[in-house]
């Protein structure tokens, strides 16, 4: 193998090492009046765009709670005072 082939491969290789993973966030929505908290949470990658994991925690008269990915504009955006949101960019932190 020549030089320049060692090297074609070699950068490849890290190329592949390199490759970021897409955020995954714990995924629920439970709107329910008599149990507001999600039980029952999965895992999922997020989309592209998707650069957050929201949690959303609405309290009377609304009720529920929301987990999922969410982007930087929801994140960002203003809530009522009944809602309580919470955003992190770190896998799970949801």
């Amino acid at each position: 193998m020549k030089m320049g082939s060692r090297t074609l491969v070699l950068i490849m290789l890290l190329g592949a090492l390199c490759v970021a993973q897409a955020l995954r966030c714990n995924y629920c929505q439970k709107i329910d009046q008599d149990n507001p908290t999600c039980d029952n949470i999965e895992e999922k990658e997020c989309s592209s765009g998707f650069d957050k994991c929201i949690k959303i925690q609405m309290h009377p008269p609304a009720y529920g709670e929301v987990r999922r990915c969410a982007n930087t504009n929801e994140c960002d955006a203003q809530v009522p005072p009944q809602v309580e949101k919470r955003c992190c960019n770190t896998d799970l932190c949801n």
